[in-house]
């Protein structure tokens, strides 16, 4: 029988990763190899992978770095952005190293055994391809040699041996400390469910991302303009740790996906993991990671026991001092199923007035929507058009609550509609979609 990726049954798919790999690259017979060693630790929560890559070139360089892999699939590692260097000699590679972004892919060589496959995220057209060549013209060729390797060579390792690398810091690049790995600081929920929503921070390029949560694929190589399907995410108990991937760069590099998560209700908090962050700039993968502890349940107050009143004889008399009889049957109370709030982002301006601009960016199909600022009703039973239509608001200092009501459906349900926000001279582009179960809601908040 057959296991994951072709490996056989008795290979668990967590031990295919685990252990040293290696590759030598020699194009020219006169030319000392670059050798390439990957040491790869024991998982944390199935997913997060440290490990340390070492890289030689004969006596003229020798470099060191710590770096996450995050399970993508079961054939798939995404590479972490940093590459954190504990070894540079004699110079230092600088961004060249996010020339290997992109997916580790498990393969079964048959008797070439195991191999660790490179597949890359190109840089194409961007600027850090020739950064630092010529910093120091005695170490050219030899920066040239490895530039090349990193930024074109066919990456393939191939396994030496199982045993998993151990370190220290293995527990550091999980749990991030002073250095960014790709993991955020860890944030703390009071209630299981997260929203999500997730905007491009450009243009709909075709940029797409790729979502895992405990191992647990929620999204795969999902378009940015249909991630309005996803509104919600359900924690496990304990440390939730969720991926995002980005499967590539789009018509427009880098992949600009940023995912807003929010820890629920109005008291809730809003937290922003971006790949447009400077941080995460040409990224492949970034971790969040949410944790949840179920509140104890509380037990009810133990109850009098009722007694039943005395039936009464109907030829007795009533006291009606001391009993008076309904005048009308016990009403029904009626429940009315509410519509969730989901927050789709939060602008930070320093002007009190904005425009808002709602149109409707596909094919006209009758959604009809209403908008409240703060409470108050601006536009009600608004049909959203092609052409659009815009509202000036007047901002309160603070936060400034902008609700978005779907009246209907459409005939191409659920009710969309395009925003773009005026402010600061700049513009913002986002993305609704409402039913009859979620409205969506965005929080400007006004700093003089």
């Amino acid at each position: 029988m057959v296991g994951v990726m072709g490996l056989p049954e008795t290979v668990s798919a967590q031990s295919q990763w685990t252990g040293t790999w290696s590759m030598s690259y020699k194009p020219w017979p006169h030319i000392p190899a670059i050798d390439m060693t990957l040491r790869i630790a024991e998982p944390t929560a199935g997913m997060l992978y440290p490990a340390k890559l070492e890289l030689t070139h004969a006596h003229l360089f020798k470099g060191e770095y710590e770096l996450l892999f995050v399970k993508k699939n079961d054939g798939q590692l995404g590479i972490g952005r940093n590459k954190y260097p504990l070894i540079e000699e004699p110079f230092g590679l600088g961004p060249w190293m996010m020339y290997l972004n992109g997916v580790l892919e498990h393969q079964q060589a048959g008797a070439d055994g195991e191999k660790l496959v490179l597949k890359r995220l190109w840089l194409d057209n961007f600027g850090i391809f020739m950064w630092g060549l010529y910093d120091n013209e005695f170490y050219t060729n030899t920066k040239v040699f490895l530039r090349d390797f990193l930024y074109r060579t066919d990456v393939v390792l191939q396994r030496t041996d199982s045993k998993p690398w151990v370190h220290p810091h293995t527990q550091r690049i999980v749990n991030t400390d002073t250095i960014y790995y790709g993991v955020y600081d860890p944030i703390k929920s009071e209630r299981d469910i997260l929203s999500l929503a997730i905007q491009d921070e450009e243009r709909y390029d075709r940029d797409t991302v790729t979502i895992v949560h405990n191992g647990r694929m929620l999204a795969d190589r999902l378009p940015l303009e249909q991630a309005m399907s996803l509104d919600s995410i359900v924690l496990d108990s304990g440390e939730n740790y969720l991926a995002f991937f980005a499967d590539n760069y789009g018509d427009l590099p880098p992949n600009t996906a940023d995912f807003l998560i929010g820890t629920g209700g109005d008291s809730g908090q809003l937290y922003g993991f971006d790949f447009s962050d400077r941080s995460n700039a040409y990224s492949t993968v970034m971790v969040a990671r949410f944790q949840y502890e179920p509140a104890p349940p509380v037990m009810p107050e133990p109850s009098e026991p009722s007694v039943p009143l005395p039936s009464r004889d109907p030829d007795e008399p009533t006291d009606t001092a001391g009993y008076a009889e309904p005048t009308s049957p016990r009403e029904t109370p009626v429940y009315t199923k509410g519509r969730r709030n989901q927050r789709i982002g939060q602008l930070k301006v320093g002007t009190e007035q904005v425009i808002l601009e709602l149109s409707d960016e596909q094919v006209e199909d009758g959604d009809v929507i209403s908008l409240e600022v703060n409470g108050a009703v601006i536009a009600d039973g608004m049909e959203v058009t092609r052409q659009g239509k815009r509202f000036g608001v007047t901002l309160k200092r603070g936060r400034n609550r902008i609700v978005f009501r779907a009246e209907n459906l459409g005939r191409i349900p659920p009710n969309t509609a395009v925003l773009l926000v005026y402010t600061d001279g700049e513009q913002r582009k986002f993305h609704l979609s409402t039913d009859f179960e979620r409205n969506n809601v965005l929080d400007i908040v006004f700093h003089p």
